[in-house]
């Protein structure tokens, strides 16, 4: 399940109620790709809502955590300015 949504590069699922918050981030003139990574099971409880923070800064951009009751998903996204996209989740 390969695909791009404009911006939006799929090759793995996402968690639900991700992708409109990625489609919305996409809509920014400094953002040029983003890269949702594959979902991982922790040993949270199930359930509960989406909460996504920035990671870390990264070579060309920064790593995003998205999280949904025991998924965690890693999401990479491509941007001229880091400190932007860190502010645009910060303010919730």
């Amino acid at each position: 399940m390969r695909y791009r949504h404009g911006i939006l590069k799929v090759e793995h699922g996402i968690l639900p109620g991700l992708r409109d918050v990625l489609l919305e981030l996409a809509e920014r003139d400094d953002v040029h790709s983003i890269v949702p990574g594959r979902i991982y099971a922790t040993h949270g409880r199930p359930g509960g809502s989406l909460r996504v923070r920035a990671s870390t800064t990264t070579a060309t951009g920064v790593k995003l955590i998205a999280k949904r009751g025991s998924s965690v998903q890693e999401v990479f996204v491509v941007c001229d300015d880091p400190a932007a996209i860190e502010r645009f989740f910060a303010k919730g």
